[in-house]
């Protein structure tokens, strides 16, 4: 008998990265959104046909019969009002409001799990009162979530790359879960080094597509 496969729904999907790592350790997307033409036919290339491409604030997730029930919802929503590389205008942006989107899901579906992804200066923007309203609304969405948050450098978990982003997750209270936020493995707090680019790259000339090499200079 086939195990049941705890089921997501997608927000911000982009072409399905963070979904990815989700399926690899047994969940399944059911449900996926994204605004992006281009993105939306990579996702729908790697996970079917189950993206709904259209601006999510015109999706009415207590209304629309379409969208199913899960058990989690994934997003990484819009993060360039809270990047240092923008004007940081935080929730006084245009998309720094797109987390209420995501809110609206989850106040809608009542998963028993979120995580939601975004930029380290989150963390500071608007003089950190973004990051207290955000965490307080998700909070005070019924039944109540335990709302968890960390900064992770994602080359502490084998990724070939010092990235760092903002984790929150939220444990829906009537389940009885406490979430602990796993510990590195890999880097200066382990046994183990980080992954390099070489070897993450190491035999990619041997792919057969998107393999077109550059005349760049081996410094570069």
């Amino acid at each position: 008998m086939e195990k049941i496969k705890p089921k997501i729904i997608s927000l911000f999907s982009g072409c399905g990265g963070f979904d990815l790592g989700f399926h690899e350790v047994g969940y399944k997307t059911i449900w996926a959104n994204d605004l992006d033409a281009q993105a939306t036919k990579t996702f729908e290339r790697n996970f079917g046909k189950i993206i709904t491409e259209k601006n999510i604030e015109e999706i009415d997730p207590y209304a629309d019969n379409t969208i199913p029930e899960c058990d989690l919802i994934l997003g990484g929503f819009p993060c360039q009002d809270f990047s240092v590389i923008w004007k940081q205008p935080g929730l006084n942006g245009d998309r720094g409001n797109l987390y209420k989107s995501f809110l609206r899901f989850i106040d809608a579906k009542k998963p028993k799990a979120f995580v939601a992804e975004n930029v380290k200066s989150l963390l500071t923007a608007n003089k950190k009162q973004a990051i207290e309203q955000i965490i307080k609304d998700f909070a005070e969405i019924g039944p109540g979530y335990l709302i968890k948050i960390q900064l992770y450098n994602f080359a502490e978990y084998g990724v070939p790359q010092f990235r760092e982003r903002v984790l929150i997750v939220g444990i829906r209270l009537d389940t009885g879960y406490n979430f602990t936020h796993p510990y590195p493995i890999c880097g200066p707090k382990t046994d183990k080094p980080y992954m390099t680019a070489g070897e993450a790259l190491k035999d990619a000339e041997k792919i057969l597509h998107n393999n077109e090499h550059m005349n760049i200079s081996f410094r570069t």
